[in-house]
């Protein structure tokens, strides 16, 4: 049961570390095409990582409380 939930961790957190790291490609590729002599590239990169950050940590925060619903069930 233990390997199951270390599983769906390393999981979600890779895929939060890959999420951020494409958007992070993806805001540079469009600042670039924007212009690439102003400082677009970079600050779309920076956005590009903080929108990855929050969907990870609001999809955390989403599968912690629904162990904790579950956990509560299992009590009951």
């Amino acid at each position: 049961m233990k390997v199951k939930k270390y599983a769906k961790y390393y999981s979600l957190g890779t895929q939060g570390i890959f999420t951020m790291v494409i958007l992070l490609f993806l805001g540079y590729y469009i600042g670039y095409k924007i212009n690439k002599d102003s400082p677009w590239p970079a600050i779309l990169a920076v956005v590009g990582v903080l929108i990855g950050l929050f969907t990870f940590v609001s999809y955390l925060l989403y599968i912690l409380k629904c162990e904790e619903k579950e956990k509560k069930n299992e009590k009951s």
